[in-house]
């Protein structure tokens, strides 16, 4: 019996290590989005975000109806495709929020070394 519980033990420990452990890659993560972010020249960011002006909101973005994919396609039809460096950091960040560790751990790789051609 004592045996037993000695390893039911380690057993459980071993498996709140594992969960700390997924939790801080997870963050690691995350904490690496934010630094290459600040890498990204303020410059680029600007144009990026004054490439198109912002629209009134309409009527219809009003009501209590969801949006048809046509009107939303509409809507993004001027928006500027993100590319480069903060491109990859958008992927990264929509992986991270999906929990993709490995897919946002890649893309933060890929902004990395986009980042460093520059």
């Amino acid at each position: 019996m004592i045996t037993f519980s000695k390893a039911a033990a380690a057993l459980a420990f071993s498996g709140l290590v594992l969960a700390g452990a997924s939790s801080a890659q997870a963050q690691t993560c995350l904490e690496q989005i934010v630094a290459l972010q600040s890498q990204i020249p303020q410059s680029q960011i600007d144009a990026i975000m004054n490439a198109v002006p912002s629209q009134p909101q309409t009527i219809g973005a009003q009501t209590d109806r969801q949006p048809t994919p046509g009107s939303v396609a509409a809507a993004e039809g001027g928006r500027p495709e993100l590319s480069g460096a903060v491109a990859a950091l958008n992927k990264a960040q929509n992986l991270q929020a999906a929990g993709d560790r490995e897919g946002c751990l890649k893309a933060v790789e890929e902004a990395r070394k986009l980042l460093e051609k520059k």
